[in-house]
């Protein structure tokens, strides 16, 4: 099976929320912040309400692994190159299939590389069902530029969580929260994701 029929499968599985963030993925980075504006005006409680669902899944591991996680996570959404973003979602995705390497023989990513991979084919999972804008994607990843890199960004969240008794997804959108307005709701939104919790995590 080929490359365009996987992207297509995974678009197809995707058809009910394709809707409510078209525009953000079709627009380009330049136009992200608008469409996104457009998107979280229409009936964001659901996605409000899956990221937080996601995130309170961190409290029951321990924080060994909770960090792990967020780091891995954080790590493959920086990655990703600006020029890949800029050419929209199926360049997206095209770039996180090479990241976890070969697809099974039905056009179903392989389900064994775990370790580096498992966290990139949840990451993949998502923007393939337009659950994530790519514009939100851009913005997170240049949130983490500017609070100093990944290393930086975690040991943010352990602090926060540490001195405040925090939830993650308090101390989260706490951090983000400092490179820009609404930076902390975006995070938690793309970290609290059903498959990239699943997968990341």
């Amino acid at each position: 099976m080929t490359a365009s029929t996987s992207s297509r499968r995974l678009r197809e599985i995707a058809a009910l929320t394709a809707a409510a963030v078209a525009l953000s993925v079709a627009a380009p980075l330049a136009s992200a912040t608008a469409a996104e504006r457009a998107t979280s005006t229409m009936p964001g409680t659901a996605v409000a309400a899956e990221a937080e669902t996601g995130l309170d899944a961190l409290e029951s591991l321990d924080e060994e692994t909770a960090f792990a996680g967020l780091e891995e996570a954080l790590q493959i959404i920086s990655d990703i190159p600006e020029e890949v973003l800029a050419q929209g979602q199926e360049a997206t995705e095209q770039w996180l299939k090479q990241r976890l390497g070969d697809t099974a023989g039905e056009g179903r990513i392989q389900p064994m590389k775990f370790d580096a991979g498992g966290c990139a084919r949840g990451i993949l999972l998502a923007v393939g069902s337009n659950v994530l804008a790519i514009g939100k994607i851009y913005k997170v990843k240049k949130a983490i530029d500017n609070l100093g890199g990944i290393k930086k960004v975690v040991k943010k969240i352990q602090d926060k969580k540490k001195r405040g008794k925090k939830s993650f997804k308090k101390a989260i959108m706490e951090v983000f929260e400092e490179s820009g307005t609404g930076l902390g709701a975006i995070a938690a939104e793309i970290l609290g994701v059903d498959q990239v919790i699943k997968n990341c995590w």
